[in-house]
Parts: C-alpha cells; structure tokens; sequence
C-alpha cells in the first residue's frame, strides 16, 4: 500500500473517530451522558444550542470533516518539516493545528451555527484550547486504536 493510500485511510479513520466523539458531546451537551461532572463545564453546555441546530448525522459530519482536515494538515506539516513517528513535535502541531483551524471556522461564515453557539460564547482563548484539546482526543484515539491493533 502507497503512502497516499496510507494517507488516505487514516483521513477516513480519523474521520470516523472524530464523528464518533462529537455524537458522545452530543450526548454530554444534552445531558444524556455524565461523567465526573464534565457535563457541567462551559464548553460542553453551550453546545446544548448547537445540536439544537443540527441533526445527530449532519454535527458528526461537521466535526469529522474538520478532524479529517485537521489531521491532513498535521501530517503535510510533518512532511514539511521532515518530522515522523508520535513524540513531542507531533503532539505541539496537533495542538497548534487544531486550535489554529478554530480561527477560519469563526470568521469564515460557513459554521454559523457553531460561531453563534460555540465560539462566541467560549471566546477566543477558551475555544481556541477546547479545539486544541479536541484534537489531542482525537489524535490519543487513532493511536490507542493503533496500539491495540483495532485499525
């Protein structure tokens, strides 16, 4: 198997997670699920009014597409900057990247919905480390599933 085709199955495997965990806020947002009080915390409340919005399907498209997205510019990044294998490095651009690919989705108009709801609400500084954080779930999913040879 190519690399692009490496490439390319992994963008659908993170699509996947990505979608994945956006129905389990889902579920936190609208208070079906609990868990030591994370329920409870801003950035999960506020999104109670964005899947308000959406259908289950049409967030978890949202949210994996920009996962899928998000992970293509990580590994171009690392390609770049002839970086390879999971440490420290990888670990800073996904925290960079997923939080810097919050700012387009604020100010471009095409995610109005999450602007109104999210991002103002959270501010900058706050949505900008919830995306952060986002992406290092999602980025720890890929390789627990690795590790334990599920993908």
């Amino acid at each position: 198997m190519s690399v692009n085709n490496n490439l390319s199955k992994d963008i659908i495997i993170i699509f996947l997670i990505t979608a994945f965990w956006d129905i389990i806020l889902r579920l936190f947002a609208e208070k079906k699920l609990k868990f030591f009080g994370i329920e409870k915390m801003k950035w999960i409340t506020v999104l109670s009014e964005y899947f308000k919005k959406h259908t289950v399907l049409s967030a978890a498209l949202v949210a994996g597409f920009v996962g899928a997205i998000t992970h293509y510019i990580v590994m171009k990044s690392l390609d770049f900057l002839n970086l390879s294998g999971v440490n420290l490095y990888t670990l800073i651009l996904v925290i960079a990247i997923s939080g810097l690919l919050g700012i387009p989705m604020r100010y471009s108009r095409i995610f109005p919905h999450l602007k109104t709801h999210y991002y103002d609400p959270l501010g900058f500084n706050y949505s900008f480390a919830t995306d952060a954080f986002s992406g290092v779930v999602v980025a720890a999913s890929y390789h627990t599933l690795i590790h334990f040879n599920v993908i």
